[in-house]
């Protein structure tokens, strides 16, 4: 009984002598300072900075894109993380520049981008997606406009500054838009049209001037000057204009003295009148006829009274 507890005691010695001094039974290990309150976890702290991703291509310069235009398009790029985002221009010689922004992606090495420009009275998107490498970025492109597909092709690009901040977009002149001044209009204003001889105007609602008196054998011009399709008739049939547009002019050349009336087809109530005269007869009389009731007058050699 005696002996089998000593040998009890002696199992339960070894088993807890067996437990290293410096090791806990969590398996961490106890500093050298024998302290159990400082506990250094067994994983290396360099296997953790191992796994920080490293940092991606930097795009952040200012870049020239051929292949899109004739000439190249300047394009500058900002980049925070894998977003990208800027402006572009395109300063032909002698041709229209352009201003465009841009906005586009990296991930990894594959980068995509959008420029948006408006040329002239359009607004023209292209799209372009490349591969990064060698400080170059090369792929395609495909533009748009209104909906439809305008322009397909291979692009290119090269970074040619990291001074981002020295970047301007283009100068684009604006069209010129004539103005008429006070004085300029006031001329135009009392400066006459080129006179039409024995011309009528028909306005929106009357003919001038009104009435009118010619000789036989005169030719009138009516001229519309109003906004509205004009037809003018005489009472008596002698003419008809048919339809005058506006800006339009109708003749007749009257061979036969008296009053004509006339009027407008489409405006019923403007009315208008010409007197022909026959000028044909002399306003001159041969006096001879009244030679004996007349004196005759003195030093007259011809023999013709006064």
């Amino acid at each position: 009984m005696i002996k089998r507890s000593i040998i009890l005691s002696l199992l339960l010695v070894s088993l807890f002598t067996g437990l290293s001094l410096g090791q806990t039974d969590n398996n961490t290990s106890i500093s050298e300072t024998g302290s159990t309150n400082e506990i250094i976890p067994s994983n290396d702290t360099a296997d953790v900075n191992a796994t920080i991703t490293a940092a991606g291509p930097n795009l952040n310069y200012i870049w020239s894109f051929t292949g899109i235009e004739i000439d190249p398009i300047t394009m500058v790029l900002n980049q925070e993380g894998s977003e990208l985002y800027g402006q572009a221009k395109y300063e032909p010689e002698g041709g229209k520049a352009w201003n465009a922004d841009v906005l586009g992606s990296i991930t990894e090495n594959e980068v995509t981008l959008t420029l948006t420009a408006q040329k002239d009275k359009e607004l023209v998107t292209t799209k372009m997606t490349g591969i990064y490498a060698d400080d170059t970025i090369a792929g395609s492109f495909t533009q748009i406009s209104g909906g439809k597909k305008i322009g397909s092709g291979n692009f290119s690009a090269l970074w040619v500054s990291p001074e981002v901040s020295s970047y301007s977009p283009a100068i684009i002149e604006e069209p010129k838009v004539e103005t008429t001044t006070p004085a300029t209009q006031q001329t135009a204003s009392t400066t006459p049209a080129p006179e039409i001889l024995n011309s009528i105007e028909i306005t929106e609602s009357s003919f001038l001037p009104n009435p009118i008196t010619i000789g036989l054998g005169t030719t009138v011009t009516w001229i519309n000057r109003g906004s509205k399709d004009q037809e003018v008739a005489a009472t008596n049939a002698a003419f008809d204009s048919g339809i005058i547009a506006p800006g339009g002019q109708y003749q007749y050349t009257f061979s036969q003295a008296g009053t004509f009336d006339y009027y407008s087809k489409i405006t019923s109530s403007m009315t208008g009148k010409i007197i022909v005269t026959d000028n044909s007869k002399s306003r001159f009389v041969d006096i001879h006829q009244y030679a004996d009731k007349v004196q005759t007058g003195v030093g007259d050699i011809s023999g013709i009274p006064i």
